[in-house]
């Protein structure tokens, strides 16, 4: 039996409390600590010029500004900066989200030799570094005439991330009942109708899970897009804002402002399709 203590409460109810207290100060002191650059960043984005190298150092701003969004805005070709990016990370998802559904769907369902193998080829090619693909791609890439084209950042960032697309894929399809594709045959589908037509309408969660982190992969690389994309029109927004520099100094409010500004839109995206995101990564753990 439970001992009452302070009236109505006792030692089971106050554990229960105290295990819960922990729990959530536990993450919130995670979402601190993980959310605290962000915080410092637009801080410093708002603080005047004079006051972001000030010592001792202020966490708030004395004078709040906004001046520094508005020369991020100005001073270089913000806009057509985040274009690139977008169409960049926009496009390699695209073709991770394809090719990675096409053979995700092979290796999960169709019987052929060899299986294994292939699969952990796809694996191992994820491993190597990916500073020791950058000269022989940018060899290929300026032999075909790629270099300051999309086409030269989509088609290696899409082939760095395929494996990744390729295991959530294979992981989700692993899940799905038998009956959702022998019923689509059954109907006179072939296997690539099936796929279209009836497993990727509910394979939503791996979906979103490979286009959002291979998206943020694309967005945030930066040293094949420095490498590739050496005219200022056709830069994405990484290299864009690392090129924001002063005579003298670098421009810390400016940087941060430009970097506050590219992250609000992925930190919402996210937030939108966390569950999506949750549900396909942890596709295939209910199976041994």
């Amino acid at each position: 039996m439970s001992t009452k203590i302070f009236g109505t409460f006792d030692i089971d109810s106050l554990q229960r409390v105290g295990e819960k207290l922990g729990f959530y100060g536990s993450i919130g002191v995670l979402v601190a600590i993980s959310m605290f650059p962000v915080f410092w960043i637009f801080i410093t984005s708002i603080k005047q010029p004079s006051n972001v190298v000030q010592f001792p150092v202020y966490y708030l701003p004395q004078q709040p500004t906004l001046e520094n969004y508005r020369v991020a805005l100005e001073q270089a070709p913000f806009m057509r900066y985040l274009l690139n990016s977008i169409i960049v990370a926009g496009g390699t998802a695209i073709v991770d989200v394809v090719l990675g559904a096409l053979a995700g769907y092979s290796l999960s369902r169709l019987r052929f030799r060899f299986k294994l193998p292939v699969l952990l080829l796809i694996l191992g090619t994820a491993m190597l570094p990916f500073i020791s693909r950058l000269i022989p791609l940018f060899s290929l890439a300026r032999s075909w005439g790629l270099l300051n084209s999309y086409l030269g950042l989509i088609i290696p960032y899409a082939a760095f991330q395929l494996p990744f697309a390729v295991w959530i894929f294979q992981a989700y399809f692993k899940e799905l009942p038998d009956s959702l594709e022998e019923a689509g045959l059954m109907d006179g589908l072939s296997r690539i109708g099936v796929l279209f037509r009836i497993i990727l309408p509910v394979s939503a969660p791996a979906m979103a899970t490979t286009a959002i982190i291979v998206f943020i992969y694309a967005w945030n690389e930066f040293l094949f897009a420095l490498t590739f994309m050496t005219e200022d029109s056709m830069r994405t927004i990484t290299v864009g804002i690392a090129l924001y520099q002063g005579e003298y100094q670098y421009p810390w409010g400016t940087i941060s402002a430009a970097v506050f500004l590219s992250i609000v839109p992925l930190m919402l995206f996210m937030l939108f399709f966390q569950r999506r995101v949750v549900e396909g990564l942890t596709a295939g753990t209910g199976k041994a």
